[in-house]
């Protein structure tokens, strides 16, 4: 069943306490992830930012882990950009701040969008993700839990909790058109 993007935007506006604002940490040159290249086709990269890591390199595209695992590092802000399937729309559940008040969106393909924080130490506990065309699944890693399963492609997809204090620490998205 698909949700309208205003009745999603009400249900995430009445749970949020503030906007998630981006913040550069102490001694860090930049909040920004640097350039993603990307493949042709069809395709969707990302990469997260890693509790004391930072921003990983290399990226991971089309169904490969960003982020880690038994670490128990948090994935604090999450680069994500698509090709092919449209415009991507993307919200982030932020560790005591709850939901982005509104999305972060693409204008055209290939261009990234950040959700979450950075220098904040705050994780990300779920994630919302859309593309105008095609479909997009997903798979998280989170905190004493363990891996979800892959959620079956739709135009939309969330992954991850609320209410759970249960962070996000790894993630795998994957595209179709």
């Amino acid at each position: 069943m698909r949700k309208s993007v205003s009745t999603i935007l009400t249900a995430v506006a009445l749970t949020v306490g503030s906007t998630v604002a981006l913040a550069t940490p102490a001694g860090a040159t930049t909040s920004e992830p640097g350039p993603m290249a990307m493949a042709a086709g069809t395709q969707i990269c990302y990469k997260a930012h890693v509790q004391n890591v930072g921003w990983e390199d290399p990226l991971a595209c089309d169904g490969q882990q960003s982020g880690t695992t038994g670490q128990a590092r948090n994935i604090e802000a999450l680069a994500i950009q698509s090709k092919g399937v449209g415009q991507l729309c993307a919200w982030a559940h932020v560790q005591n701040q709850g939901w982005d008040l509104e999305p972060s969106c693409t204008d055209y393909d290939g261009q990234m969008v950040v959700i979450g924080t950075v220098g904040q130490n705050r994780a990300i506990e779920a994630v919302y993700v859309e593309v105008s065309l095609g479909g997009v699944a997903a798979k998280a890693h989170l905190r004493n839990y363990g891996w979800t399963e892959w959620t079956p492609y739709s135009h939309y997809v969330s992954i991850g909790t609320t209410g759970q204090n249960r962070p996000m620490e790894a993630i795998k998205l994957a595209v179709q058109r």
